[in-house]
């Protein structure tokens, strides 16, 4: 496999990932967020934080993306509306606890 063109093997590749990034943590007010979310919603000049209803914040995302495109952030919409989604499943009992093991 190459990346920014060297040759790197896959235990390579895993280690040039960073994957803590990328994981879910609960957040002070009770939003399950990675560290990359929170930094695409702050680029955006979106503060989660002055949220206390993830429905709410995923409203004010899509009104600004509405009006200002940005892939990314339309990913953290999906990703979010996929949280909210799960949660009001059964299914989200399953995610819940693997959140819980891992974080």
């Amino acid at each position: 496999m190459r990346i920014n063109d060297e040759e790197i093997n896959v235990a390579e590749a895993i280690a040039f990932a960073d994957n803590e990034k990328l994981l879910l943590k609960r957040r002070k007010n009770n939003f399950l967020l990675s560290d990359y979310q929170i930094f695409i919603l702050n680029k955006n000049g979106i503060n989660y934080n002055n949220y206390s209803n993830i429905n709410n914040l995923l409203f004010d995302i899509e009104e600004y993306l509405y009006n200002n495109y940005d892939n990314e952030l339309d990913l953290v919409s999906s990703q979010i509306a996929e949280l909210i989604y799960y949660k009001d499943t059964k299914k989200w009992e399953i995610i819940s606890f693997f959140i819980f093991l891992f974080s």
